[in-house]
């Protein structure tokens, strides 16, 4: 049976919320958001049949974002054409209370679940709509399997770059903008660049590992945080890491995120 749950947001904080979810656009144009009582995980991924290729995840409190939130059952919300939504957002005045319904109904192997069929903002004379996408639409994780699986305690190396570098990178990669990659090399000395061929190189860090090479994604520099003063990056077998605080940006040819280890 369907019900409707009323929430408010704390306006403050409803940018961020927005801001987030813009981030989480840049992976892939579905977003799903996990709303518990404590926590909020909202998360974005490229995947084919067997293997998730790209995740990037936020996990924050819920009470940061949401008053008074106090279900039992957890609220799965997937969001379809995730960037046009977001634009959407971006009309509210933050002047007013910004109010959410959604219509929800439980999953039918899982009544603790409330999956998500239709979402209504509202702030004053504008409302925002959008109809939930289908569970199939997206992997389900969860919190326990993120903290589990992207652990950088458990990564064979890991190398770091100032907050200055990592800008610099940006900028050159900007100007720069023919090829779609740059490299990440480690030489027999254990020192680590950031570079394109015949174009620009930045010596980063000194590391332990030797005679490596890799290769990183220019679009998803936008999904690092670049507000930390050191950024790193852990490296696993099949995929390279980049966490802060509240969120993962994990990059794969081959990770699957089943439960199974």
């Amino acid at each position: 049976m369907s019900a409707k749950i009323s929430l408010k947001f704390i306006k403050e904080n409803f940018l961020d919320f927005v801001s987030k979810l813009k981030d989480l656009t840049n992976i892939e144009d579905v977003v799903k958001i996990k709303i518990e009582n404590d926590n909020i995980l909202m998360y974005s991924m490229l995947s084919n049949d067997v293997s998730v290729l790209a995740l990037k995840s936020y996990t924050v409190k819920t009470s940061d974002y949401i008053e008074n939130y106090n279900k039992d059952e957890m609220c799965d919300f997937i969001i379809i054409n995730a960037s046009k939504f977001v634009k959407n957002l971006n009309f509210f005045n933050l002047d007013n209370p910004i109010k959410l319904d959604l219509i929800t109904k439980p999953l039918p192997d899982n009544d603790d679940i409330l999956h998500v069929r239709s979402a209504q903002f509202t702030n004053g004379k504008l409302k925002i709509s959008c109809i939930g996408g289908e569970e199939h639409k997206i992997r389900d994780i969860n919190i326990n399997t993120l903290e589990s699986k992207l652990d950088p305690m458990r990564s064979k190396w890991s190398f770091g770059i100032s907050k200055q570098d990592f800008l610099d990178v940006k900028k050159l990669c900007f100007i720069n903008n023919e090829e779609k990659f740059i490299n990440i090399n480690v030489d027999s000395d254990g020192k680590v660049t950031m570079s394109e061929m015949a174009k620009w190189e930045i010596e980063i860090d000194t590391v332990d590992i030797k005679n490596t090479n890799l290769i990183f994604g220019k679009k998803y520099l936008s999904n690092i945080n670049a507000e930390i003063d050191r950024i790193n990056f852990s490296m696993f077998d099949t995929f390279v890491l980049v966490k802060d605080d509240n969120s993962n940006l994990m990059l794969s040819f081959e990770q699957s995120f089943n439960d199974d280890e």
